[in-house]
């Protein structure tokens, strides 16, 4: 990129996650002290945590089509900050006293910044997750205790300058799939680079591959294209949240795949409190049953088919332009991601931003063989991708069914919350209740009232767009319906005990992101990160 006026200074901290990191830049100096754990890539002139389709050594992940995990690199006239080519993990952007402090970990930048978040605002895991709305419907910032607010972007670039203005620039876009067998190649090409970029010798941290695969259609589908780029270990989940079986085993058997099996309830035995890590994300905190395989993730990059409810759906789809997701599936694993030290990438997410085209392939004539022709779980394209590997229709894709063990449904749609004692582990769920107890939801009855109309009104002001009976008789007679509801979107859920989950696993994961500063803070990088253990 040339020379910049910027320096990078790493701090180095043992302490922190793995892969959690926190820049801070001061106006008109030329020093940005990066605090950092020990996983992270430095370089002189950069600094990443994560994989991209591209040369490693090039570090060119702000301009890749894939890539998960996020960074920075200097410019000549400032930084560029890369969020992941995915929209489940933001950066975090925090402007005070003159400084602008940027990091991939929420928890952390509220340390460094010496701030927290603001324990009367029950707002923060409806705004974190309004990502499933899209890009330009999202809520992009929250309020901390300080009267601070800390921006959060997905899907983008960011350029800081020296006088600290800062500038959002777009991802590389991609030109839409002429059809299914473009579509495949690019996908192939896209994984096989990305596992190539994570295994490179010159790393610091080397990633293999591993693979999930389940009876459902996206994770099957997924193992398949991981395969052919040469993934060797594969996981699997026994049951579905029902009891259901949902193993995968018998696929992998089928696929010539070594798969070992897992009880997705296991973390109910642990008294570590294991879900905190999950919800302090604000999402939903249904990956907590990859809580029980730290051993197995560890220095890993996690194939899954997150995502696919969006993407690949021909016809009761999810997802949206804009980088719209309902399920928001895997934005609540990144301070567990961090901490264990793995990457994770959704396959179904590679390419997401042409949504229009995957939809047409979807629905072409050319892949109407591979559909169920039904109006809900009827997904083409991964079904001819696990059919054409050998995998008999009857076998997979013929019921939906959902491993995760959900806290709250971040599902804008959905009104009921999951019973907490069902789904948390008793230690938790008692850890929970006791810290809940000492929390109002309401400050006033005046509180109360007021939010108990705009809920009201946004429940009857949604149901009013998605009525399809009502969308065609507004059509008919010339009057044009809003795509979403009058009322703000932080009013779609009730207020329930639930709100209070992100505030609770924030306080338990806080004394593993308090920064300090590397004794010899003042060495060069290379000597700095030589100290830190993997």
């Amino acid at each position: 990129m040339g020379s910049s006026m910027h320096q990078l200074n790493y701090l180095c901290n043992t302490r922190l996650p793995r892969l959690a990191w926190c820049a801070v830049l001061r106006e008109n100096d030329d020093k940005v002290a990066v605090h950092h754990g020990p996983w992270i890539e430095v370089a002189e002139s950069s600094f990443v945590e994560g994989a991209w389709s591209g040369s490693y050594s090039e570090m060119g992940f702000p301009h890749a089509i894939t890539f998960t995990g996020s960074g920075a690199l200097l410019t000549p006239d400032g930084l560029l900050f890369a969020t992941p080519t995915h929209s489940v993990e933001p950066i975090y952007v925090l402007r005070a006293k003159k400084r602008i402090h940027c990091s991939n970990s929420l928890r952390l930048i509220l340390s460094i910044a010496d701030d927290d978040i603001d324990c009367g605002y029950l707002y923060y895991d409806l705004d974190i997750t309004s990502m499933a709305f899209g890009l330009k419907r999202n809520i992009s910032r929250i309020p901390t205790r300080n009267r601070n607010w800390v921006n959060i972007y997905y899907y983008c670039n960011l350029h800081i300058g020296r006088d600290l203005s800062l500038n959002v620039l777009e991802k590389p876009q991609i030109r839409p799939f002429p059809g299914y067998s473009e579509y495949m190649s690019f996908l192939d090409d896209q994984v096989s680079s990305t596992i190539k970029n994570s295994g490179d010798a010159r790393r610091l941290v080397r990633y293999t591959p591993l693979s999930t695969i389940s009876t459902g259609y996206d994770s099957a589908a997924t193992s398949v294209i991981a395969k052919k780029a040469g993934c060797k270990e594969y996981i699997t989940f026994t049951t579905s949240q029902d009891g259901a079986n949902d193993s995968g085993k018998l696929i992998g058997r089928i696929l010539g795949l070594e798969v070992t099996e897992f009880d997705p309830g296991d973390y109910c035995s642990k008294d570590d409190l294991p879900e905190a890590e999950f919800v302090a994300t604000g999402g939903g905190g249904g990956s907590v049953i990859f809580a029980g395989l730290e051993d197995r993730l560890h220095g890993k990059i996690l194939f899954t088919g997150n995502y696919g409810d969006g993407a690949w759906e021909r016809a009761s789809n999810s997802g949206g332009v804009d980088m719209a997701t309902w399920n928001s599936a895997g934005a609540d694993m990144l301070y567990f991601r961090i901490r264990v030290g793995f990457l994770h990438l959704a396959v179904p997410s590679i390419g997401y931003s042409q949504y229009a085209s995957l939809q047409t392939i979807s629905n072409s004539e050319e892949m109407r063989s591979w559909s169920l022709n039904r109006g809900e779980y009827d997904r083409p394209i991964p079904r001819r991708i696990v059919e054409d590997a050998g995998v008999a229709r009857e076998l997979f894709g013929q019921s939906k069914r959902v491993a995760a063990r959900s806290l709250k449904y971040c599902n804008p749609v959905s009104i009921l919350e999951p019973d907490l004692r069902h789904v948390m582990a008793a230690t938790s769920y008692l850890n929970f209740c006791k810290y809940a107890e000492q929390r109002k939801l309401y400050s006033t009855r005046l509180e109360r009232l007021i939010f108990t109309l705009l809920h009201a009104l946004y429940r009857f002001n949604a149901r009013m767009i998605r009525s399809k009976k009502l969308r065609a008789v507004t059509q008919h007679v010339g009057i044009v319906l809003p795509a979403a509801p009058w009322i703000p979107i932080r009013f779609r859920k009730r207020r329930t005990r639930h709100r209070l989950l992100f505030h609770w696993g924030m306080e338990q994961i806080k004394r593993h992101h308090i920064a300090q500063a590397a004794p010899s803070s003042d060495r060069e990088f290379a000597a700095e990160t030589k100290g830190c253990d993997r």
